[in-house]
């Protein structure tokens, strides 16, 4: 698919994974290092289980119709191989399955299917989160923008007038913040998606998240971004886009320690061996 920088809806989400241009995951494997950028351009992209239910979840919150399109429960194995110890294994329920996917549809676990039916209930009941929902109507947003001569990508899980929102899984809710969002680098995220929505003319002035566990109670927590953590995301954005020039300039793509590091123990053991001392 080709598209020209601007807004574009209705982008099916494998089309927008293969437009070729800098999105958040690329500039995450540069703030690993040129190196793992490097290799991992030229890796198929894989889903892990937690991505596939998570994409399954904006599917179900965001796009609701094309949840029932594109997501099928799996045939009961006990009822497809009932007298089969692992029922999944065996040629039946293979078979049934193959049957499912032929239409075209992913076909979902039960206890994956329950899950992601709870945990888009749980975003709905939630208020603050309800609200966000109506206030930024546009969903599943493909942004294609160009910055310092390269064509950028994001993709705009809720959209509305100054408002971002994306919707997150996490194991646990309590570490969402700071943890996983500094370990995730959400904010760098949040920094290169509000980039292109200024150059495409659409000035954000909240971003936040809707964070929802992956795992019974499926409890939900709306957390607004701190503009110091978002002005952090955007100039480490504006920073990794020159390294790459740098790198492409130079044909030096150098790994994650390119000089002698001195190694060290850690503050935790250091501070144990201070109170035996």
């Amino acid at each position: 698919m080709s598209l020209s920088p601007g807004l574009h809806r209705g982008v099916p989400s494998a089309d927008y994974l293969a437009l070729d241009a800098i999105g958040s995951g690329r500039l995450g494997w540069l703030a690993t290092s040129p190196m793992h950028y490097r290799y991992m351009c030229g890796q198929p992209r894989a889903e892990t289980d937690a991505t596939e239910l998570g994409t399954a979840l904006h599917s179900a919150l965001l796009e609701p119709d094309l949840f029932l399109a594109h997501y099928i429960v799996e045939p009961d194995p006990h009822q497809v191989a009932p007298d089969a110890v692992k029922p999944r294994a065996t040629k039946l329920y293979k078979d049934a399955v193959a049957d499912l996917e032929r239409s075209g549809r992913t076909v979902l676990r039960i206890d994956e299917m329950a899950a992601v039916r709870a945990m888009a209930d749980s975003v709905r009941a939630h208020p603050h989160a309800a609200r966000l929902l109506e206030r930024a109507p546009e969903r599943e947003v493909t942004m294609l923008w160009d910055q310092d001569g390269r064509r950028c990508r994001g993709r705009a899980d809720l959209l509305g007038d100054g408002v971002l929102a994306d919707v997150k899984t996490v194991r646990n809710l309590a570490k969402f913040s700071p943890w996983v969002i500094s370990d995730r680098a959400y904010h760098r995220q949040a920094g290169h998606y509000t980039i292109g929505l200024e150059r495409l003319e659409r000035r954000i002035q909240h971003v936040f998240f809707i964070a929802v566990e992956n795992v019974a109670p499926f409890d939900v927590g709306v957390f607004a971004l701190d503009p110091d953590a978002l002005r952090i995301g955007q100039m480490e954005c504006e920073n990794l886009l020159a390294r790459l020039d740098e790198c492409e300039a130079s044909g030096c793509w150098p790994g994650m320690f390119p000089e002698v590091v001195t190694a060290t123990i850690s503050d935790r053991m250091l501070s144990d061996l201070e109170e035996v001392a």
